[in-house]
């Protein structure tokens, strides 16, 4: 792993959300446009994190059995999710309180051949003034996604209160 390079995505995670109002209004993902994949592999994962971000903004269902490994798991802050089953769960009943969420992606950044960082903000359209700035860090293996870590603000993401007992409690953060 490319220790600088997670550095930099970090950091530039953390000066997007202190002026992330701006850019919501942004309707395309631009994060796409200025992914610098340089190797095969490279390329192949970004075509993962398109059909990712695709699938996330249209249908859960797909995102989750298209995008993610069988066993994959799934962390975040404050629970995570192993397996499609759990995941499809946890997806299914967050759409559900939250059907106009979707996903903006502001930066991607590849780490080695199997790994990338996702700078983006969760939306509503219910509220159209609401964001909330997040990032996963995705390992990829054979087109799918095998292990997500998702840095974000639970008390801000569109119906993430539904999980209580969907998933198991701790993820990343936790003691």
């Amino acid at each position: 792993m490319n220790t600088t390079t997670l550095l930099r995505a970090l950091a530039a995670s953390a000066a997007l959300a202190i002026g992330m109002p701006a850019l919501a209004a942004a309707p395309a993902s631009p994060g796409f446009a200025t992914a610098a994949a340089r190797t095969d592999a490279q390329k192949a994962m970004l075509a993962v994190v398109q059909r990712w971000h695709d699938t996330y903004n249209s249908d859960a269902e797909k995102m989750v059995m298209e995008t993610y490994a069988k066993d994959a798991d799934v962390y975040f802050t404050g629970a995570s999710a192993h397996g499609q089953a759990q995941f499809l769960t946890l997806e299914k009943a967050i759409q559900a309180k939250a059907p106009g969420r979707h996903m903006r992606i502001d930066q991607i950044y590849f780490i080695g051949d199997d790994r990338t960082v996702v700078e983006a903000v969760i939306l509503d359209s219910a509220r159209p003034a609401f964001f909330s700035p997040w990032c996963a860090i995705l390992l990829i293996r054979n087109g799918k996604i095998v292990n997500d870590h998702t840095y974000l603000e639970p008390t801000r993401w569109p119906g993430i209160e539904v999980t209580a007992g969907l998933v198991k409690p701790g993820g990343l953060g936790a003691p």
